[in-house]
């Protein structure tokens, strides 16, 4: 899994250089990795940059391998998701988020002004309310509009379907090792030696989509006075059965028939999606990879997958310790949220957006731990990040010229990483959303660690649905519902392969 290496050595220049309000031509060559040194002079040791160094410059900037090329103002046209998706609009190339602040539009027009001098490029982004209907008729009147696109991840898995996207492998100008994609989502969604989509350091929403557990601190230290959460996480004894038991003891329903009222304590404010979370969490996966990268179910097919999500489910079927999301009064996800942010429930599963808003809506204090470990024999903590609203990068069989679409790719996420992840993954949650130092130590652990699952982004027989309905169901009978969609699932896969092939 890649590490935040990298990133761990930014946050000081990082804050002087998003500060500064330099011109593009004044910092041509400022250096964005590494701390000042006492002369403020930057100073990465080989040590430290040593797993990156071949995509690291003198200046120690992350840039592509390929040459620098003057185009000649040529035009680079990329569509992304518009206003319409709310907290997961695009904020990636467009300079005017207000969720996320100047800090981020800041880094946003930086990188843009390098590219675009750096290449003699022109950057076009068409921020669209109807991406996914304006790729389909472009790719299917092979009108040749983009040169790239931004929609969610899973969109861009039926676009695969549909023989949309070209295979970024195929191309000479796309470099599938470079530390700007995620790894682990290249490996996950590429099948044999092809990959059509993958994410990166080109978007903060695989980052604003990567799931955590907030905690009420005031409760905590109210129930649990000798339990130091964080050494928890660090002893790896942060897990499930903690979780559970920790939500049942601080839970408090004051209305006879547990209906809910403003006087409830709750141990959890949750959703119908969360147990699935919790199963990507434990390691497990809707579907694995064979020794030849083909999809293969992983559900079902060991005892420990099954066991998991069973027990999983028992807990969210029976659990009078928690408040789901969509029992609350409308809007739901801001009704079910005031209940953790006015200080009234002691988990809540959420993604980074929400560390963002708690901010700006309370004054609570509250802390940040990764997804817990299911069981002793889980090693690394893991945060599953679930594809319906993660943008992803990828080129349409229609562009005008390919070569020059992965071309400025490689370039757009390179000066991504030096600029855009700082300022999301540096200031505005460490400096921001975050409230204790411990908090930290938590993200590096949680980014570090994003899985992504090829069984969720396809929905292979319905299995993401299967865990919806039961969690809304209040049933646990996943054995039963593995056996009903097997057939289809495997069916999905062979269908899915065959188009690959």
């Amino acid at each position: 899994m890649k590490k935040v290496i990298v990133l761990l050595l930014l946050v000081c220049f990082a804050v002087s250089c998003f500060s500064a309000c330099e011109t593009p031509e004044s910092n041509e060559n400022s250096n964005l990795s590494g701390s000042p040194d006492e002369n403020g002079s930057l100073d990465v040791s080989s040590s430290e940059k040593s797993e990156d160094d071949e995509y690291l410059d003198a200046d120690g900037n992350y840039v592509p391998k390929h040459e620098v090329k003057n185009q000649n103002g040529r035009t680079f046209t990329i569509i992304v998701r518009g206003e319409i998706a709310g907290t997961y609009q695009s904020e990636d190339f467009t300079t005017n988020s207000t969720l996320y602040g100047d800090l981020l539009n800041e880094a946003v027009q930086k990188r843009n002004d390098a590219v675009e001098r750096i290449y003699n490029v022109t950057l076009d982004v068409i921020k669209s309310d109807t991406i996914n209907n304006d790729i389909s008729t472009d790719c299917k009147s092979n009108l040749g509009t983009y040169d790239a696109i931004m929609p969610t991840l899973k969109s861009l898995s039926s676009l695969a379907s549909q023989e949309y996207l070209y295979d970024l492998k195929s191309l000479n100008n796309f470099d599938p090792e470079a530390p700007w994609y995620d790894e682990n989502c290249s490996d996950a969604f590429s099948i044999s030696d092809q990959l059509y989509f993958t994410t990166g350091d080109i978007t903060i929403l695989n980052k604003v989509n990567s799931p955590s557990i907030l905690f009420n601190k005031e409760l905590a230290r109210k129930y649990f006075p000798e339990t130091d959460f964080y050494q928890l996480v660090r002893d790896k004894e942060w897990n499930f059965d903690k979780l559970i038991e920790c939500a049942k003891i601080v839970t408090n329903i004051s209305t006879a028939d547990g209906s809910y009222s403003d006087d409830n304590i709750y141990g959890m404010v949750s959703s119908y999606s969360d147990p699935l979370n919790f199963f990507g969490a434990s390691g497990e996966l809707i579907c694995g990879k064979d020794a030849d990268n083909l999809p293969v179910l992983q559900l079902g097919a060991t005892e420990r997958s099954t066991n998991l999500a069973k027990k999983i489910l028992d807990e969210f079927a029976t659990a009078n310790w928690l408040l789901y999301a969509e029992e609350c009064e409308a809007p739901i996800w801001e009704t079910s949220f005031a209940v953790f942010y006015e200080g009234r429930a002691l988990f809540r599963p959420s993604g980074f957006s929400a560390t963002t808003k708690l901010r700006k809506l309370s004054e609570i204090e509250f802390g940040v731990l990764p997804m817990p470990l299911m069981d002793e024999t889980q090693e690394d903590y893991n945060s599953y990040c679930t594809t319906g609203e993660t943008a992803g990068i990828a080129i349409p069989v229609c562009a005008q010229d390919p070569e020059f679409s992965a071309y400025m790719i490689e370039a757009y996420s390179a000066w991504a990483k030096n600029t855009i992840t700082v300022a999301y993954y540096e200031v505005n949650l460490r400096y921001k959303d975050l409230r204790d130092d411990e908090s930290e130590e938590m993200l590096d652990i949680i980014f570090d660690n994003i899985v992504y699952d090829i069984g969720e982004c396809y929905n292979f027989g319905g299995y993401v649905t299967m865990f919806y309905d039961l969690t809304k169901g209040k049933k646990s009978d996943v054995a039963s519902g593995i056996s009903a969609n097997k057939q289809k699932a495997e069916n999905d896969i062979n269908l899915l392969v065959d188009m690959y092939s």
